[in-house]
């Protein structure tokens, strides 16, 4: 589902940057206002209003400042409807807030975790790490949301009572219709040792080690020899 969904989302945004060059070729004086028309009205829903659990989150002594408020690029908005018609565990976090806080969680992800929405809301998304979370996992959404690129890795992560479960996570930066970063979606799904062993393996070979790691490791191999 993850791969798949990385797959949807890379296409309509090539298709969406295509459209989008045509348009300023083309229409350079109207460009600015069908940018705007683009964005489906939709998008709305992710100011809280009638999506879910976004009920939830809405309550008389809560900041409505917490809550996603910025349209989004349509096909980003298209990755949004199909996590939320899908039902799948999800996040959404404003970088714009002090430590990227969690600003709406979906029903599934409350169900996954174990967490309730009051919890969540307010929070950075590291209250689910523990003792057996790897380092190494984290500093690899760390760069993937720095560099504002769409990242997915398997870590252990670990619910209200403190069950462990192993969560392929998949984070992806949502963009307004000038480019900005306003929101990053997260999307959690729990999956099997076995898999999750062999996946984080085969992307741990993929990552470049330190130059003075690689001279040790030659070094060591020349003493052996």
């Amino acid at each position: 589902m993850l791969e798949c969904l990385q797959e949807q989302l890379l296409a309509m945004r090539k298709q969406n940057m295509a459209l989008r060059q045509v348009v300023k070729e083309h229409m350079p004086n109207e460009a600015a206002t069908v940018f705007e028309k683009c964005v489906h009205e939709k998008a709305l829903a992710l100011s809280g209003k009638g999506t879910g659990s976004a009920q939830a989150i809405q309550s008389d002594d809560e900041d409505e400042s917490k809550e996603p408020n910025c349209l989004l690029l349509e096909p980003d908005f298209q990755l949004m409807q199909a996590l939320m018609e899908s039902q799948q565990n999800f996040t959404i976090s404003d970088p714009s807030m002090a430590d990227n806080p969690i600003v709406y969680a979906s029903q599934g992800f409350l169900t996954l975790t174990g967490y309730t929405i009051q919890n969540v809301i307010g929070r950075n998304c590291r209250f689910l790490q523990g003792p057996g979370t790897d380092p190494r996992a984290i500093d690899i959404i760390r760069r993937g949301v720095a560099e504002g690129r769409d990242t997915s890795v398997c870590l252990m992560n670990y619910k209200a009572d403190g069950t462990p479960f192993w969560n392929q996570f998949f984070v992806a930066a949502l963009r307004d219709d000038t480019g900005k970063i306003v929101n990053y979606v997260g999307v959690q799904c729990e999956v099997q040792e076995e898999a999750q062993d062999r996946e984080f393996r085969e992307r741990l070979r993929k990552i470049p080690l330190p130059e003075e790691l690689m001279r040790d490791d030659n070094d060591d191999a020349g003493d052996e020899m």
